[in-house]
């Protein structure tokens, strides 16, 4: 796909931050699974696209993913999630993480030093991803993932798959 272009390694991030820093453009970065793109991926990544210049959007890689999700996850490997969200018009780059466990950002932010990190509001380690930018001459930014309609919890992919291995209907959350 064309747009595979748009997908790079850590190697290619300091380059980029030189050439951010020299066209004065801002970086912003977020990071998840993607494993099942929905609508609340695609507001949230709009949301951070807003934030400034260049969205950079880090994949959790599979190892990663099936530690914080369970062993049914990923569904889609992580170059396969990678391709997907490079194509959303939104998103400038995309890199796959070399790191591993809940804070699997770590180096990334430390060789990016992104000036916006952008997380959903639920995060469970927002102080911890708040230090870790800060540290790197960064800010965090909060927000929430609610698709229109769904005033009180988001969307997530783990609801998904909930309702497509057809839990029973006193189980099933709304979607």
């Amino acid at each position: 796909m064309k747009t595979d272009k748009k997908i790079i390694t850590y190697h290619d991030l300091e380059k980029l931050r030189k050439r951010s820093t020299k066209a004065g453009q801002k970086i912003v970065m977020t990071t998840g699974c993607y494993d099942i793109l929905h609508l609340g991926h695609v507001l949230h990544l709009n949301f951070c696209k807003l934030q400034g210049d260049i969205l950079l959007v880090s994949i959790g890689n599979d190892k990663t993913v099936k530690s914080l999700k369970g062993p049914s996850r990923p569904i889609n490997d992580e170059k396969f999630r990678a391709r997907m969200i490079a194509a959303l018009e939104c998103v400038n780059y995309v890199v796959i993480s070399e790191e591993s466990g809940i804070m699997d950002h770590t180096i990334l932010v430390e060789c990016l030093k992104p000036n916006i990190y952008v997380v959903p509001s639920t995060d469970s380690m927002l102080q911890e991803k708040r230090a870790l930018v800060k540290s790197n001459g960064g800010i965090l930014v909060t927000c929430r993932r609610l698709p229109p309609g769904h005033l009180k919890s988001g969307i997530s992919t783990t609801q998904i798959e909930a309702k497509l291995v057809n839990t029973p209907s006193d189980k099933k959350v709304q979607i």
